[in-house]
């Protein structure tokens, strides 16, 4: 069973401001927080999506051990975003059904390795169902899609979000005890918060 990660990285970060991937955190950027998570687990390969015109993020990335994928044309939202990596993945790599796939924003840096591991832990290709994890029931990131499914991404409707996936699919939540499933980073006032908490919470 391989599995991969596809990171939807061609965001505009309007409601930011300024480009949030590239900010601040701990000792890099948000980027490399959420990539370091990811090269750490035991997803096989990572694909990231990254606009033409942000060849700042773009190098970023390539300092991980990721793959960074650039559409022709500027995807209009996350699911577009998701849809290009998708694409990738099937020509590159050729998956098997028993595979899986996960996705996650970009904007998440709280995100652990160990989180993701304990998702892919719970995929059995036997009973092949969506998994999210659950905290303080709530659902959070990552989505684990067998690989499947993933082709049902391509079947929502215009206006419809990869979380309407939940209503179509089999599905389950997996415990976890891990906030960063809930946190990711929309505006200067979660930032600013999150980063406070981050560095005065040495232990995560």
């Amino acid at each position: 069973m391989a599995s991969y990660a596809i990171i939807p990285a061609a965001g505009e970060s309007r409601r930011m401001g300024k480009p949030k991937l590239l900010l601040p955190w701990k000792q890099g950027r948000i980027i490399d927080a959420v990539l370091q998570a990811w090269s750490a687990s035991q997803v096989d390969q990572v694909v990231v999506t990254v606009r033409a015109d942000h060849r700042p993020l773009q190098k970023q990335c390539l300092q991980h051990d990721v793959e960074v994928v650039v559409p022709e044309q500027t995807p209009a939202d996350m699911k577009r975003s998701v849809l290009y990596g998708v694409d990738y993945i099937r020509r590159r790599y050729l998956p098997a059904d028993a595979d899986c796939l996960l996705l996650a924003p970009a904007d998440m840096p709280e995100l652990s390795a160990s989180l993701i591991d304990i998702l892919l832990a719970a995929h059995d290709p036997a009973d092949p169902r969506l998994l999210a994890p659950c905290v303080d029931g709530q659902r959070g990131h990552p989505l684990l899609i067998p690989w499947q499914m993933a082709g049902e991404i391509r079947r929502l409707e215009e206006d419809e979000g990869i979380n309407k996936l939940w209503d179509r699919l089999p599905m389950a939540l997996v415990d976890a005890d891990q906030p960063g499933a809930l946190q990711d980073i929309d505006t200067p006032d979660e930032y600013q918060q999150q980063r406070e908490d981050s560095e005065g919470d040495h232990h995560c």
